[in-house]
């Protein structure tokens, strides 16, 4: 987890805290923006591909690439899902 998810982290509980020592009442547009935060950030790390297996003729298959968040094919190779946004590890480490 990188030190911006875990600071977002630290005011989501410091948020809530505030909301049930005040009066009890959520802050929904608050929790909100913070879970649109919380996503941007996790869509910035970048995920390995997904690949799979397609059947093009009786005897023959190809390998394709997904992503790993929208499971969206990638026809190229890109650094960002165009489909999500999702940052993309290409390498072939495992």
């Amino acid at each position: 987890m990188n030190k911006e998810l875990e600071a977002l982290r630290r005011i989501k509980k410091s948020h809530f805290i505030a909301m049930c020592l005040i009066d009890g009442n959520r802050d929904i547009e608050t929790e909100n923006a913070i879970e649109t935060i919380e996503q941007a950030l996790k869509r910035n790390e970048p995920l390995k591909l997904k690949t799979k297996r397609v059947k093009v003729s009786i005897d023959d298959y190809r390998i394709d690439d997904y992503c790993p968040t929208c499971d969206e094919e990638l026809y190229t190779t890109c650094n960002y899902c165009p489909h999500c946004g999702q940052k993309l590890d290409w390498s072939d480490d495992k």
